[in-house]
């Protein structure tokens, strides 16, 4: 029987993969928490193989072939998996596009997984530079996957992989999650250097100490033995699609929020003011999350700087001063 794909998640890139899906012939069932959003997407859908459902109508299904994606925000993971837990325990693998982390507890998206489904559960992450209407337009794109399981893996790679979108794997799930954390975080200070009128090369070395920071933290953070992977697993992380992919196209480009409050942050910046006009910011709520769990993540440079601008409210050109010296 053909694989199903179930995508626990119906904003941009729940539905932006679910299209990529169709245009390879899958069987796919989106789920969403607004039933009015739904039953817009149901009445405007041009992919005949798509079916667009409430998310408190997911059951168990006939097909035994059931993948399940979860595409929901990082501020939704955890409370996503908690209201599913009795459908999701019924599967032995769970993959997820969130990228960032828990805000209340300071949890990983894989800590997530294993405290609430249970460690033998199968996890697998895409992650990398990549916009949902890039996938919809078939522009060309290179994405990490990071699994404990390399059956998991080759699953995912022959449904989704095509000429315009490849998946490069990797066992390393800790630095492909931290990578994208970090990323949020160093766009902020890419913008503020842009804003303080420093020059490219200057992002250019913010992301060196950024890979840095993400090589510190995932070696040294207190994990499970099934996550640890050898130094050179990681190097090559950070040079992969979701560290330095990610990166290059988050700290250069105008296109997140998390580099339009960057480039907000100048001497005497409102920061409520700018985030009233720029909403909510992945970056600005993950450097709290990360100073707050110093002790577990070793931050470094790249966290403490954006601290002592976003939270301390420290002057932007000092500060940055400081970092490069």
């Amino acid at each position: 029987m053909a694989e199903l794909f179930r995508i626990l998640g119906s904003g941009e890139w729940g539905t932006a993969v679910a299209h990529h899906l169709s245009q390879q012939d899958k069987l796919i069932e989106v789920y969403g928490r607004d039933s009015v959003k739904i039953k817009k997407l149901q009445q405007s859908k041009s992919d005949t193989n798509i079916e667009f459902k409430n998310l408190q109508d997911l059951s168990s299904s006939t097909n035994n072939n059931v993948i399940n994606i979860i595409a929901a925000s990082s501020s939704g993971f955890s409370s996503l998996i908690k209201e599913n837990l009795t459908y999701l325990k019924e599967f032995e693998s769970i993959t997820w596009l969130t990228k960032g982390i828990d805000h209340n507890k300071g949890l990983m998206l894989h800590e997530i997984v294993d405290k609430e489904i249970g460690n033998d559960c199968l996890k697998c992450i895409i992650s990398g530079p990549s916009f949902a209407k890039d996938i919809i337009a078939r522009k060309s794109l290179v994405v990490s996957i990071a699994s404990n399981n390399n059956n998991l893996t080759q699953t995912l790679k022959s449904n989704l992989e095509t000429d315009t979108f490849k998946l490069i794997p990797t066992k390393d799930i800790i630095g492909v999650e931290i990578s994208g954390i970090i990323k949020n975080i160093s766009a902020i200070l890419a913008g503020s250097l842009t804003a303080n009128n420093y020059t490219d090369e200057y992002i250019q070395k913010l992301i060196e100490l950024s890979q840095d920071e993400i090589f510190r933290i995932t070696s040294k953070i207190n994990c499970r033995e099934e996550y640890k992977v050898n130094k050179n697993e990681i190097i090559k992380t950070l040079s992969s699609p979701a560290c330095l992919g990610d990166m290059l196209l988050t700290c250069y480009k105008d296109h997140s929020r998390n580099r339009t409050l960057g480039l907000n942050l100048t001497n005497k910046f409102d920061l409520k003011h700018i985030l009233k006009d720029v909403g909510t910011v992945e970056g600005y709520l993950s450097t709290r999350t990360l100073y707050d769990n110093r002790e577990k993540f070793k931050i470094g440079k790249i966290v403490n700087t954006a601290y002592d601008i976003l939270y301390n409210h420290n002057d932007p050109k000092l500060c940055l001063e400081k970092l490069f010296n």
